[in-house]
């Protein structure tokens, strides 16, 4: 590995934490924001005060389109991977990270991509 990368890898970890909360926050626009809670966009401070509300998300879920139905099941899996797979079970796509991009947009790739490049877990579902 050359120096550049491990000095890009320790800057980038320094703010994770941010750089997932601010990714988090767009995906949760996307999706709608009564998805998640019991925070706000604008007043959480943590990925914890935007937690998937599987009540609310169960409701709608068969009624989203495929690719709504695609980025939504991913988002899940970064907050229960379980959860996740059972949804992306539903979807008539490939089941894996792969596929569940397949119909997504620009933006909304970008959004998994760094919360990918910047997810340090869950505590708890």
């Amino acid at each position: 590995m050359s120096t550049d990368n491990v000095l890009n890898v320790l800057e980038q970890s320094k703010t994770k934490t941010q750089n997932f909360l601010a990714a988090w926050k767009r995906g949760v626009e996307l999706l709608g924001a009564d998805l998640f809670g019991p925070g706000t966009t604008e007043s959480a401070k943590s990925k914890d005060q935007l937690k998937p509300q599987r009540a609310l998300i169960e409701t709608v879920f068969a009624q989203e389109s495929g690719g709504e139905e695609q980025f939504l099941a991913a988002m899940v899996s970064f907050f229960d991977p379980e959860w996740g797979e059972e949804l992306a079970a539903r979807i008539d796509c490939y089941k894996s990270f792969c596929g569940l991009t397949f119909n997504l947009d620009h933006e909304q790739v970008g959004i998994l991509c760094e919360l990918l490049r910047n997810y340090e877990g869950w505590d708890s579902p």
